[in-house]
């Protein structure tokens, strides 16, 4: 019986022997990860591992390191890893629901998402997890869904930025556009320096023809990045629409030139040169544009203009 005791404390003392380094170990690579030290950190958690294969955590704080060094399938493993360990936590289907948007497995993101909020302990899950459903919906364009995904996670952070100018966005698909716009003028009094509500803007009074204004919101965007490509190409169009050829034609090569696979910048550049008589580069900039799948993406517009301006 006392053989047996002894024994019994000596595993004991074993195993928090082993605890104790690899929970210095852990918080040694959490705080090269929080330094953007990623490949270190990796080599950190490494060493953990070797010491506990089975430590729900470090699975946790691995994937996001992985994340942070792009590798997305060894992330992904870490998250589902995390899973088996612990299947009634929210954490891990949380981070993988991430992943698996960012590798366009829509559906199954959303159900990752789906179980996050089932096991949700905290409203910051809760609030991230809503709105990355509501991303997954409306990649799937399901706009309504969305839309009621962004409004629940607004409950828990009715100042949150992103949320309010995501909200805008589905707005905007469900053609309702003034109270977009509110969304959108609303996060800008919260945060002026948020470049996402000004292009928004920019684009919502480009689609009311009211190119002035918009031309003004995409200047003021191209103020906080100069170089931001969609917001050029978008301002391009805008100065068609008011007959500024060169100030378009400008701003849409620029576009190109940060960005050269943006089919639709392709599509307006050509409209542009058929505008100005070039029916030569236009219809080179359309089959470009078909090149790179624009009516996939957006429909015939580019098939009708090649039909009606190209041999």
């Amino acid at each position: 019986m006392l053989k047996t005791l002894f024994i019994l404390s000596c595993l004991l003392v074993a195993a928090i022997c082993a605890a104790q380094p690899v929970e210095k170990l852990l918080k040694e690579a959490d705080s090269l990860s929080y330094e953007k030290k990623y490949t270190e950190a990796l080599q950190v958690y490494n060493r953990a591992w070797l010491i506990d294969s089975s430590n729900f955590r470090l699975y946790i704080d691995r994937g996001r390191a992985y994340e942070g060094v792009k590798d997305l399938e060894k992330a992904f493993y870490d998250y589902s890893k995390a899973i088996q360990l612990q299947p009634d936590s929210a954490e891990g289907y949380h981070y993988r629901a991430i992943i698996l948007y960012s590798m366009m497995y829509t559906e199954e993101s959303i159900m990752d998402n789906t179980l996050a909020l089932e096991r949700a302990s905290n409203d910051t899950i809760r609030m991230m997890s809503f709105m990355n459903r509501g991303n997954g919906k409306m990649q799937k364009r399901d706009f309504q869904g969305a839309y009621e995904d962004f409004t629940r996670a607004s409950f828990y952070n009715p100042n949150e930025i992103g949320i309010l100018n995501n909200i805008a966005t589905v707005l905007d698909e469900l053609n309702r556009v003034d109270e977009a716009i509110d969304y959108l003028k609303r996060a800008i009094k919260i945060d002026s320096t948020f470049i996402g509500p000004y292009v928004n803007l920019g684009f919502q009074y480009t689609k009311l023809k009211r190119y002035r204004e918009a031309i003004e919101y995409f200047n003021k965007a191209l103020l906080i990045d100069k170089d931001e490509p969609l917001t050029l190409n978008n301002r391009g169009l805008a100065r068609f629409y008011i007959n500024d050829l060169d100030g378009a034609l400008a701003d849409i090569n620029r576009s190109l030139s940060i960005y050269p696979d943006n089919s639709y910048a392709y599509k307006n550049r050509a409209v542009v040169y058929l505008a100005q008589k070039n029916k030569e580069k236009a219809c080179a900039d359309l089959n470009k544009a078909i090149e790179l799948e624009f009516t996939k993406v957006y429909g015939g517009e580019v098939n009708e203009l090649i039909k009606a301006n190209c041999k």
